[in-house]
């Protein structure tokens, strides 16, 4: 009982902060940043300090081929190529409308996962990808649900995440990761990202120091450096406590925490068929957790037989 209360104030904590990470990108793009530099700093300094702690605790990431192999894989897809990607998109689309992506995260996976024969088609879980694919079509279609200036193809863009997460989902389940401890993975998978960010961000902008920026901008580089330290690290002890179920409500948190932290940062002011895109995601986002749960007590089922 006590492990799923803590889980519950993690999810709750680490799900809300991380919203805040759509518009902080937004800021941060703003300020004129350059997207793939932002994305190294701020897996670095989450990935840094989640490393004091680690030395502190005697937790330090363990450094097998196959810990590495993983958490290059892993940070590419969970980390480095979501984030570039949101970062780049961060000043072209209202952050309230990229949370909404997150929603789609189960259905995709459940879409990967049946073609590799890691699950079979089931009802809910179709229904689910119905209701989310419905609200990606309510936000593109109407005229004054999206900004003007090519937000059709921002959007869509931003479509490539879920997809990028949903396969980080199934190559987890597939290969399963090698052990360790929430501090252990998390802070190898941010400092495994920097590694990787590195070279791109030397080719593309040279050695790009945030602090060089206005105050405002490097506090908030700083903050997002934050997110990804608690996100993680909260990522990896709720499904240790809770499981994978458990932690699909993660997405319902991040999607509502990053609408509300865009409205109290822009003043957002948010279309009717907005609010309908995301009812019908919610909808979808429940239906596919729904038939992860089920397809979870199957496989519970025939393993104790």
């Amino acid at each position: 009982m006590k492990s799923l209360r803590i889980a519950w104030i993690l999810l709750l904590g680490g799900a809300s902060i991380y919203g805040g990470i759509f518009s902080a990108n937004k800021l941060v793009s703003e300020a004129g940043v350059p997207f793939i530099a932002y994305t190294f700093w701020q897996a670095l300094i989450g990935g840094l300090m989640l490393l004091v702690v680690g030395i502190i605790t005697n937790n330090l990431p363990k450094l097998t081929s196959e810990h590495i192999i993983s958490y290059i894989i892993t940070a590419l897809l969970g980390i480095v190529i979501p984030i570039l990607i949101l970062t780049f998109i961060g000043n072209r689309l209202p952050a309230s409308i990229i949370a909404l992506a997150y929603t789609l995260i189960p259905g995709m996976t459940f879409i990967f996962a049946v073609i590799l024969r890691l699950d079979k088609p089931r009802w809910l879980s179709i229904g689910g990808l119905v209701f989310g694919l419905i609200g990606v079509s309510v936000l593109l279609l109407p005229k004054g649900t999206l900004p003007a200036n090519n937000s059709v193809l921002w959007v869509l863009l931003a479509l490539v995440m879920p997809v990028l997460f949903a396969t980080n989902n199934v190559y987890i389940a597939k290969v399963k990761p090698p052990k360790a401890n929430a501090l252990m993975l998390s802070t190898g998978l941010l400092l495994t990202a920097a590694v990787v960010t590195f070279p791109i961000m030397l080719a593309s902008d040279g050695i790009y120091l945030f602090w060089q920026t206005s105050s405002s901008t490097t506090w908030i580089i700083i903050w997002t450096g934050c997110i990804n330290m608690v996100s993680f690290f909260c990522m990896f002890e709720i499904i240790r406590r809770a499981g994978a179920i458990f932690f699909g409500q993660y997405n319902y948190v991040i999607v509502i925490s990053g609408i509300v932290w865009s409205i109290l940062i822009f003043n957002e002011i948010l279309s009717f068929w907005f609010w309908i895109a995301l009812a019908s995601m919610l909808i979808g986002l429940y239906l596919s957790n729904a038939g992860t749960n089920q397809s979870i007590r199957e496989l519970s089922k025939k393993s104790s037989q």
